[in-house]
């Protein structure tokens, strides 16, 4: 079992596999995978009869997965298997939201010394026509913006820093 961090909250997420399916067990809830293709970076999958485009990273915090806008995080407990990327929309434990794939900024919603709450929409940043909502991870202060809108960015470039309200 693996603790992943969405918005603040843990939840407990067990993988199993079965000859040649797979399932994903969130809080309790099942969910069957299928149709599973790895691209580099990245991977595609079925859940019922929907596509999913899901984004996987590794840094010295942990593992984090990109999926519809939106980052889980595993804390690190050993070592990190990936292909690397980088982090979030997903945010480190250092406050730093990156992007969870490459593409371009369409909207920022906040600049430096704005309060934020978990959950609150920072940035929109569009990949593969879909646009991504990037929220902050956690309740604080924006101490630095790094993006404009119509900027290009990569996978885990660092879009918005957010600081708890003391360490601004």
């Amino acid at each position: 079992m693996a603790k992943i961090d969405l918005d603040g909250i843990a939840r407990d997420v067990v993988i199993e596999r079965s000859g040649g399916s797979l399932t994903v067990v969130v809080d309790g809830r099942r969910h069957t995978v299928s149709n599973v293709i790895r691209l580099g970076g990245s991977f595609s999958f079925l859940i019922g009869n929907n596509s999913h485009l899901a984004f996987a990273s590794a840094n010295e915090q942990g593992v984090q997965l990109s999926l519809n806008g939106r980052t889980y995080a595993r804390a690190q407990t050993g070592g990190v298997d990936t292909d690397s990327p980088a982090a979030s929309a997903s945010a480190s434990r250092d406050g730093k939201v990156q992007a969870p794939m490459p593409g371009g900024i369409i909207a920022l919603h906040v600049k430096e010394g704005e309060h934020v709450t978990a959950g609150q929409p920072l940035v929109v940043l569009e990949s593969m026509k879909m646009h991504n909502e990037i929220t902050s991870p956690s309740n604080g202060v924006v101490r630095r913006v790094h993006i404009k809108v119509g900027e290009q960015v990569s996978f885990g470039h660092v879009l918005v820093e957010v600081g708890a309200d003391a360490e601004k």
